[in-house]
């Protein structure tokens, strides 16, 4: 990965893996604490914030290869944007402004919209450059 483009979309994704840690941790461990924090109502039973707190560590492994090699694994790369970060922020702000849930969601959309529009944007440039790149690189036999 030459690319400065690509060396900050992986930087980016770390960070937003690390941002979501700061969900999982409280929501597995801890889910009493973190609904209060953000003053939603604590369902009965707490299990399924904990799963929803497991959910998000398996999906934060599953952008790791992207993290690691865009190029290489390109539609990781990319679901982890659109479908991951894209499809959470959708989810999240529609749920609250046309479902009526309850605010404390926003904080969930807000890290996913942040974290998608930048490593879309990040990911967009780096794949442009590589592309550039291949079409003027040229093979001779």
């Amino acid at each position: 990965m030459e690319n400065q483009y690509a060396k900050w979309f992986s930087r980016v994704v770390w960070a937003g893996i690390a941002a979501n840690i700061l969900f999982i941790i409280p929501t597995l461990f801890f889910p009493e604490w973190l609904l209060s924090l953000l003053q939603m109502t604590i369902p009965v039973p707490i299990i399924w914030v904990r799963a929803a707190g497991l959910l998000l560590l398996e999906i934060s492994i599953l952008y790791i290869p992207g993290a690691i090699d865009p190029y290489r694994y390109k539609a990781t790369a990319w679901m982890s944007v659109v479908v991951t970060r894209g499809g959470g922020a959708s989810f999240f702000l529609i749920a609250v402004l046309l479902f009526d849930q309850e605010l404390g969601f926003i904080s969930i959309a807000i890290v996913d919209l942040i974290f998608g529009i930048t490593e879309g944007i990040l990911l967009y440039f780096a794949m442009q450059d590589q592309d550039a790149l291949a079409s003027t690189t040229q093979i001779y036999p």
